[in-house]
């Protein structure tokens, strides 16, 4: 399957060179190339050369993002022991996060998108490269975690929504859904990655070490980004003040019944359901008695739940009931989260993180995108996509009253409670409410 699967990568990107593109035109014909593209349906966005480039980018952020939250997390339990003080550092690097996602879709709307995602890569390798000089060194101390955790936040808020945006200007409409899967694709492949990777260096050698790899997995991927040539260029620069362009991107929303309806459902889904992540390797540490290499391990459970979600929905083409998927897979979360709040069995609590990779960042994240980038005008994408942004920058500050719960009562009652709030905002939301269904747009 693997082999067939890089047979139709590099299929792809020979067919679609500059070189071969002048030699198919004329020896393809219309029939050839239709039985082509059905073929290959569940991959047809890598048609696009700067796309591909960019999947590629993509998969050296997402693998190095992976290894930054897991291991800034044992990194603090190694410091502190203190699951309360966890969730204070990603609470530090939550805030800046929350404040800067929108301000970075101003910017992306204002901006070369490109320019401005190789500048923000460059300064979160220098950040991860401080943090992993300081503890090597053996200088390290909390507060240099909180400090640098705040410029993380920051500069990757920036980053996001020109990372989401850039998208919709490198495939045309109808393959924006099979280009969205299979960039959710590349972050879920580095979901699975990048723990592993991170909890593997970590048993050999140490944090400071895990933090080197880190930096150079981020910076690794500013070589795809440099190659990318085809993009539209901004014809003229706003010239309306910042509080008016965020001004123009939240009236946009408010005035769409299904910009609003799916952006709710994702606040809810990444504050409530979402917010066991950052705080995972406590509760892992506490229910489940594994470490760093335990936890590394169930990431990949759900990285490769998310993997196949991807391509499941990569292969749905255009399809017309989007809103099934985003409300059921949302509903499934609940369930699956549930269920592994009060598992204490390592390999069971493996299998259900799995389905719960699959549903909420398999089906549910990519699915809400797909429908923000149908619904977003073009001019105003970036800043649409960056409060939508925001719904994953705030499971940061989750993570805080999740710990002080976990710790209050026990881990199975906190997250079940964060579950069962997030179905009560399905059932209002998606089920109750008619928009989504009377959608013209889905």
């Amino acid at each position: 399957m693997l082999n067939r699967l890089t047979r139709t990568v590099i299929l792809f990107t020979v067919l679609q060179s500059p070189l071969s593109l002048r030699c198919t035109d004329s020896m393809v014909s219309p029939i050839q190339a239709n039985r082509f593209n059905n073929k290959f349906k569940m991959f047809r966005a890598f048609r696009y050369n700067d796309f591909r480039l960019y999947w590629l980018s993509g998969a050296t952020q997402s693998i190095a993002q992976g290894m930054q939250f897991l291991t800034v997390g044992i990194l603090v339990l190694e410091l502190t022991n203190s699951s309360l003080q966890l969730g204070l550092v990603i609470l530090t690097y939550g805030i800046p996060n929350v404040v800067f996602s929108v301000l970075g879709g101003i910017v992306a709307d204002r901006t070369d998108r490109l320019k401005l995602l190789i500048s923000t890569r460059i300064v979160i390798s220098i950040l991860i490269l401080g943090l992993a000089a300081l503890k090597v060194i053996g200088i390290l101390e909390l507060w240099h975690v909180f400090a640098i955790s705040s410029l993380l936040g920051a500069v990757q808020a920036i980053n996001n929504p020109s990372r989401m945006a850039l998208i919709g200007d490198l495939v045309e409409r109808r393959d924006l859904m099979n280009g969205v899967s299979l960039f959710s694709m590349v972050d879920q492949s580095g979901q699975i990655l990048g723990p592993a990777l991170s909890g593997l260096v970590i048993e050999l050698f140490d944090v400071g070490t895990a933090l080197f790899v880190n930096a150079g997995l981020y910076a690794s991927g500013i070589f795809f980004l440099v190659f990318m040539k085809n993009l539209p260029v901004i014809s003229e620069i706003p010239k309306t003040a910042i509080l008016r362009d965020l001004k123009n991107g939240l009236y946009c929303v408010w005035s769409s019944p299904v910009l609003y309806t799916v952006i709710g459902l994702a606040f809810a889904f990444t504050f409530f359901a979402m917010s066991y992540r950052q705080v995972l390797p406590a509760f892992t540490q506490e229910v489940l008695s594994v470490g760093a290499g335990g936890t590394g391990l169930l990431w990949m459970g759900a990285g490769l739940g998310s993997l196949v979600g991807n391509l499941i929905l990569a292969s749905l083409g255009d399809y017309k009931a989007k809103s099934i998927i985003l409300v059921g897979s949302l509903i499934a979360v609940c369930m699956f989260l549930a269920l592994f709040a009060w598992s204490t069995w390592y390999w069971p609590s493996w299998i259900i993180f799995f389905f719960l990779g699959m549903a909420s960042t398999g089906f549910f994240w990519p699915m809400a995108n797909t429908l923000i980038q149908l619904n977003a005008p073009s001019e105003l994408r970036g800043r649409i996509i960056s409060i939508l942004q925001v719904a994953p920058a705030i499971h940061f500050l989750s993570a805080l009253p999740l710990a002080l719960a976990g710790e209050t009562f026990t881990w199975p009652i906190a997250v079940t409670g964060a579950a069962g709030i997030t179905l009560l905002v399905a059932m209002l939301l998606g089920v109750w409410n008619p928009t989504l269904r009377r959608s013209e747009a889905i």
